[in-house]
């Protein structure tokens, strides 16, 4: 084989290293990929959260119920705590006072549904949307 065309040969191996390790360079590399959801959701999670994969175990209760971020991640935290979640997501107007609950009423009543809104809103710490059904649903 003459000495050019194992220089050109060379060269060529060198730049397919470089472009394989071009691509490889934008792949996380600590993040194992995550199992399929089994049967019950929740242990799947679970096992995931406790196994030290959290990001997984948000990312699969994400993309079994739709849930946004934070919430995943509040879940599975409850989780490994030792607590429990429902499937059913966070409750809409759960924890919320009488007294919040009455006046976000009197002001639906009185045609101020932004107002009762905020009012909900300020003393809950629910999302906008999740204060929005609480108080179409007074």
């Amino acid at each position: 084989m003459s000495p050019a065309v194992q220089i050109a040969l060379a060269v060529t191996l060198v730049v397919v290293l470089l472009l394989l390790l071009v691509l490889r360079r934008d792949r996380p590399r600590d993040l194992v990929v995550p199992d399929r959801p089994a049967g019950d959701g929740q242990v799947e999670v679970l096992r995931l959260a406790r196994a030290g994969r959290t990001v997984e175990a948000v990312r699969v209760l994400r993309r079994q119920t739709g849930l946004p971020l934070l919430d995943a991640k509040r879940a599975v935290d409850a989780l490994v705590a030792g607590g429990s979640w429902s499937p059913g997501g966070p409750v809409p107007g759960r924890g919320v006072d009488d007294a919040v609950r009455a006046e976000a009423a009197r002001l639906l009543h009185r045609g101020r549904k932004i107002q009762a809104i905020k009012v909900v809103r300020e003393h809950t710490h629910m999302s906008l949307a999740d204060a929005k059904r609480y108080v179409e649903g007074l």
